[in-house]
């Protein structure tokens, strides 16, 4: 089905009051929501609390979805707002006391990753990618391990292809500076 039929479907729920269109927001867009939160929050775990959280927000404020140009930018735009509310409240000693284990499955996962890197590249890897701020972090992943175009993750996040490319560019540039002094 089409963007727009789809889209269009889901209003015509959301004013009928039916249940079915959180059932097909999460088909058509809950697994690049997840990828998206993942690569965010670096935890599995806390990306499915944030999924979560993230779709009892979407039927409390279905209302405002049927108000929306782009419904899947906005969804995005929410699922960012719930990640960077998580990373907020998180203690600041939480913050310094990061678990890589999961951003390393997440790179384990990735077949290209397995056959070229070791465990203790994977490790590296991983703390690299997790010491980026969180907006670089999504623009690297995004474009990384989901190879979505800078347009695409500009949508997605609600901001401007210049802005993501930013992110990313930067986001590579502090990468090569930590690996480096990783070794």
């Amino acid at each position: 089905m089409k963007k727009q039929n789809i889209e269009r479907k889901i209003k015509e729920l959301i004013r009928n009051d039916d249940t079915a269109a959180l059932e097909i927001i999460y088909e058509e867009y809950g697994n690049r929501i997840y990828k998206y939160l993942l690569s965010v929050l670096c935890s599995e775990e806390k990306a499915r609390d944030v999924m979560q959280n993230l779709f009892v927000a979407i039927a409390e404020k279905r209302l405002q979805l049927v108000k929306t140009r782009n419904l899947e930018g906005y969804i995005f735009i929410m699922a960012r707002n719930q990640a960077m509310d998580f990373l907020r409240k998180q203690s600041t000693k939480e913050r310094y006391e990061r678990d890589f284990q999961d951003y390393e499955n997440i790179l384990i996962a990735k077949d290209s990753f397995k056959e070229e890197a070791n465990d203790s590249e994977l490790r590296e890897i991983s703390q690299a990618l997790y010491s980026l701020p969180a907006e670089q972090r999504a623009a690297v992943s995004m474009k990384i391990f989901q190879a979505m175009t800078f347009r695409d993750i500009a949508g997605k996040l609600g901001c401007s292809t210049f802005t993501v490319a930013s992110r990313y560019r930067y986001g590579l540039k502090k990468l090569r500076k930590n690996l480096g002094r990783l070794k």
